[in-house]
């Protein structure tokens, strides 16, 4: 049947209208996504650089600066983004840090740190402790890294001098809201910060390497808890001695010398972290060159004699013993010689199978404050 054009006109109005009410649903349905080219929808996810950018300083988004030193380097993935992990990580990641640099690896130390750092920003906030705590070892493990000339760093040292600039005085600023200004931690950052910018304002990484090294020596790098008087992973956060003031503005003053003893170097490289050192024997072996070959080297025994030993109780308990007795006894260059030998021979003979050597205290004689049988194998 032909249509009048009177019906014509109708049908086409009609489909037109359907048609813009298609038009109407679809751009309705698509209001979400951009028809900007470049741009990221509503339903996508973030880029990682903007995940990583809030809340996170540039200290801590930052790739790593150091190159892979030797084969057991370099093994520690730097992660795309946080998500997934969660606030213990940030504890984990710095003790994977800690063990990196003790062991020689600064790549995938400052790679844990990173991460540490990253971690803390993103779950408990870039200006809180914990991020602090993150920063703190960063910038140490950079300063160490650009005061040593023998570290292999693939960042000039300008630039990591820079880095841990950055980092000591973020951690600074925070410590010092939390804590305040007398709090020890507070002054480890201070300490470390004025022999950064010293070394910089020198421009020679050399000049000041004894104070810096000093400086985080000092530092017993504790974590600080969340409350005051917490403890933490790496003992008690608080001390019975009273907290030292410190004036940030005269924050340069406050980098001390090193103790100097026999045989004493500029920069030793014992086998555990110096900046890590309390007591006086750790003082000693982190001063002098011999003590810290030594050291390097009771290491490596340890680690063989540990794979090795059929009674792993029995090996701790003989590895407790003879540390008390290094950390309660030796007091000078001589005593350290004589336990770095006998220890090592202990260890030797778990190697080889053969017999073991009497403890310290029995080939030594008797030492002060055994009452309580420290000393007896208890």
């Amino acid at each position: 049947m032909a249509l009048t054009p009177r019906q014509l006109i109708v049908f086409a109005s009609g489909f037109l209208l359907a048609a813009a009410a298609l038009v109407g649903v679809w751009v309705a349905l698509n209001a979400d996504s951009s028809p900007v080219p470049g741009k990221p929808t509503a339903g996508s996810p973030a880029p990682q650089s903007e995940v990583l950018a809030s809340g996170q300083s540039d200290a801590c988004s930052r790739q790593p600066a150091t190159l892979v030193a030797g084969e057991k380097d370099g093994h520690f993935p730097l992660q795309d983004g946080v998500s997934g992990l969660i606030a213990a990580d940030i504890t984990t990641f710095m003790v994977i840090g800690k063990e990196a640099a003790t062991a020689e690896r600064p790549r995938d130390a400052e790679v844990a740190f990173l991460m540490s750092c990253r971690v803390a920003d993103k779950l408990r906030g870039a200006s809180s402790v914990e991020s602090a705590n993150a920063k703190y070892q960063l910038g140490a493990h950079y300063a160490r890294l650009a005061l040593d000339a023998g570290s292999p760093v693939g960042a000039d040292r300008a630039e990591l001098l820079k880095r841990a600039e950055l980092l000591y005085s973020e951690s600074l600023h925070a410590y010092v809201a939390k804590y305040g200004e007398g709090y020890e931690q507070s002054r480890f950052a201070a300490e470390g910060l004025a022999a950064v910018r010293q070394t910089l304002a020198q421009g020679d990484s050399r000049a000041v390497a004894e104070k810096s090294a000093q400086a985080t020596a000092n530092s017993t790098t504790r974590l600080v808890g969340s409350e005051e008087g917490g403890s933490t992973p790496f003992g008690p956060s608080g001390s019975g001695s009273q907290p030292i003031q410190v004036d940030l503005a005269t924050a340069e003053l406050l980098a001390p010398q090193v103790p100097q003893y026999p045989g004493a170097t500029r920069r030793p490289r014992p086998g555990f972290d110096c900046t890590r050192a309390r007591s006086v024997p750790d003082r000693m072996v982190c001063s002098d060159a011999e003590l810290s070959r030594l050291d390097r080297e009771l290491g490596r025994v340890y680690r063989r004699a540990s794979k090795l030993t059929p009674d792993r109780a029995a090996f701790r308990r003989q590895t407790n013993q003879e540390w008390r007795i290094r950390e309660t006894t030796c007091r000078d260059r001589e005593c350290l010689l004589r336990w770095y030998a006998h220890r090592r021979d202990q260890l030797m003979s778990v190697i080889e199978g053969r017999k073991q050597p009497l403890p310290t205290a029995s080939r030594w004689g008797a030492f002060p404050d055994d009452s309580a049988g420290l000393y007896r194998g208890h």
